[in-house]
C-alpha cells in the first residue's frame, strides 16, 4: 500500500470515528511531510487500515462487499466521486460539487435547459395578473412631484408651493406605502423558532444564516430553548438540524425531549436531526479520562470541531445548528485572542453553509458582554428569579441585527410541551 492509500485509509478512519482523532490527524500530517514515524505509529496505522477494510458477507453463494465508511461521505453531483471531509466542495441548489467540477455547472445548466425546450408546451389557462408598481415607477413619480413643486415656486410663490409640496408628499407616501414596505421585507429571509410567543410577541424570528447567542444562568431554559428550536425546525418547517452537546450525554437529552412529548428519535431515524456528544472527557469502565481529540494539534481554535459540524451539515443538509454550550468549549483554550479568532472563523463557516446557529452560554444578567456576544449577530438573555418559592423565568432580546424586536422583558413559562413566552 503506497503513501496516498495509507493517508486515504486514515481519513476514512476519521470519518468512521475509529481510533484517536488527534493522533490520526497528527500521523496524517507527518505522512504528508514524509516525516519518520516510530514503530508504534506504524502499528496504529495498520490497525486503522484493517478497521476500514470492506466487510465481505455471503448471501446465496454471492459475495456482498460493504464499506460503511464510504456510505457516510457526500458524492459530487457531477462526477459521482465521493467528497472527502478535507476536500474543497461547493453546494449549489442542494447538490454538492468538487470545486473543479463546479466550474462545469454552466454546461450542465445549458444541456438541461435544451432538454426542457424539447418538451411540448401544454395549453395553460389564462390568468388575470394584477400589475405591480415597479421601483422605476416610484422614482419617476417622485421626479414629477419635485418638478411640479419647482414650477409652482417660480410661477405662484412660496405659500402655495409649500401647500402643493406637503399635499404631494402625503399623496406620494399613501400611494406607494405598500411598495416601500414590501421592498424592505423582501430583503430579509426569516427563520421561525417554533417557540410559542417568540415569533409574535418578541420578533418575527431570526435572520437567516445568522448566529445567535442564548445566554443565561443555570436553570433559565437555555437547553430547552435550543432543543425546541431544533425539534420545531425539523418537524414543522422541514429544516433539519444538528445538536452538539458538551454538557450532557445524548440519552439524557433524549429523555428530556420525551418529557415534553417530542418524538425526537423518529426525526433522528429520518435523518432530520443529528445529535452528537462532544464532551471533553471519556468514561471508561469506572474512570473518567480527558478527551482533547477535538482540540489537539490545531492551527486555529475550533478547527477540528468546525470540520465535524460541517460534515454533519452535509449529511442531512441541515439548516439549523445548536452548540450547548460554548462556555464549556472555551474552557479548552487559554489564549483569549486565539480563541476569539477561531470562534469568528467557525461562525463564518456556518453562515457560509447556509445555517442559522444558536450558541448557548452560561452567564448571568449582570455579566459583561462575552467574547461570543461580540462575534454573534444577536443576543438573547434568559434569567430566572425565585419569588414566593417559585421560579419566575424571563426572556429579553438584547440585540438582533436586521430584525425589529421587542425591547421589553417578557415572562418565559416552562410547560409540559416546552417553552411558552407571554406578551406581558
Amino acid at each position: 500500500m503506497d503513501l496516498d492509500q495509507i493517508i486515504f485509509k486514515l481519513e476514512e478512519s476519521l470519518e468512521n470515528d475509529y481510533g484517536d482523532y488527534g493522533r490520526t490527524q497528527y500521523i496524517i500530517e507527518k505522512l504528508q511531510k514524509n516525516a519518520q514515524l516510530p514503530k508504534s505509529d506504524y502499528l496504529y496505522i495498520d490497525r486503522m487500515t484493517k478497521l476500514c477494510e470492506p466487510v465481505i458477507e455471503t448471501y446465496e453463494d454471492k459475495k456482498i462487499i460493504e464499506n460503511n465508511v464510504s456510505e457516510d461521505l457526500i458524492k459530487c453531483h457531477h462526477c459521482e466521486m465521493q467528497i472527502k471531509l478535507d476536500s474543497k466542495s461547493i453546494r449549489k441548489n442542494s447538490f454538492w460539487f468538487h470545486d473543479k467540477c463546479f466550474e462545469k455547472i454552466p454546461i450542465i445548466k445549458t444541456t438541461y435547459e435544451q432538454e426542457i425546450k424539447k418538451i411540448p408546451n401544454r395549453v395553460q389557462p389564462i390568468k388575470i395578473v394584477k400589475s405591480k408598481t415597479t421601483h422605476s415607477q416610484v422614482i419617476f413619480t417622485g421626479g414629477l412631484l419635485v418638478s411640479l413643486v419647482g414650477t409652482t415656486y417660480f410661477l405662484v410663490g412660496e405659500v402655495i408651493t409649500a401647500v402643493v409640496g406637503i399635499c404631494g408628499a402625503l399623496l406620494f407616501f399613501v400611494t406607494f406605502k405598500p411598495q416601500i414596505r414590501s421592498k424592505k421585507k423582501e430583503t430579509i429571509n426569516i427563520v421561525k423558532t417554533g417557540i410559542p410567543g417568540f415569533d409574535s410577541f418578541l420578533s418575527v424570528g431570526f435572520k437567516k444564516n445568522s448566529s445567535i447567542l442564548i445566554s443565561g444562568p443555570p436553570g433559565s431554559g437555555k437547553t430547552t430553548f435550543g432543543l425546541q428550536y431544533i425539534y420545531s425546525g425539523a418537524k414543522e418547517f422541514d429544516e433539519p438540524g444538528v445538536y452538539l452537546s458538551l454538557a450532557q450525554n445524548i440519552q439524557e437529552i433524549k429523555n428530556d425531549c420525551k418529557s415534553f412529548g417530542w418524538d425526537i428519535e423518529k426525526l433522528i431515524h429520518k435523518e432530520k436531526i443529528v445529535m452528537a456528544d462532544l464532551r471533553p472527557f471519556k468514561i471508561k469502565e469506572k474512570s473518567i479520562e480527558r478527551d482533547d481529540s477535538l482540540y489537539r494539534g490545531e492551527q486555529i481554535a475550533f478547527e477540528h470541531l468546525t470540520k465535524f459540524i460541517l460534515n454533519s451539515i452535509k449529511k442531512i443538509n441541515a439548516k439549523r445548528v445548536v452548540i450547548d454550550s460554548i462556555s464549556i468549549l472555551q474552557m479548552q483554550y487559554s489564549d483569549e485572542f486565539y480563541m476569539r479568532q477561531g470562534l469568528q472563523g467557525m461562525l463564518q463557516a456556518l453562515e457560509n453553509f447556509g445555517v442559522t446557529s444558536l450558541l448557548l452560554s452560561e452567564a448571568s444578567e449582570n455579566d459583561k458582554t462575552s467574547l461570543e456576544g461580540f462575534a454573534t449577530s444577536g443576543i438573547i438573555q434568559l434569567n430566572n428569579q425565585i419569588t414566593n418559592n417559585e421560579i419566575k423565568r424571563t426572556i429579553k432580546i438584547i440585540k438582533l441585527r436586521g430584525i425589529e424586536h421587542s425591547q421589553h422583558i417578557h415572562a418565559l413559562e416552562l410547560r409540559d410541551d416546552g417553552l411558552h413566552i407571554h406578551e406581558d
